[in-house]
């Protein structure tokens, strides 16, 4: 996400990228990181926030100064 700001990434491309094929995990399981994530992106860089595309996943925004 850091990589391409903006790109919506699908919840199956997060999993793909983020957990060994060998685990399982459910979809809802990227929503609870992305929460999590979101959480402390917000105290740690303000000007950044997750977005979620209904039916794509999520993507990083970014403001610009």
């Amino acid at each position: 996400m850091l990589e391409n700001p903006e790109k919506v990434l699908s919840r199956d491309e997060l999993i793909e990228a983020a957990w060994p094929g060998n685990v399982y995990v459910g979809p809802r399981t990227v929503d609870v990181h992305i929460s999590r994530l979101a959480k402390v992106a917000r105290a740690v860089i303000p000007a950044c926030h997750y977005r979620t595309v209904r039916l794509g996943g999520y993507a990083l925004e970014c403001q610009s100064f």
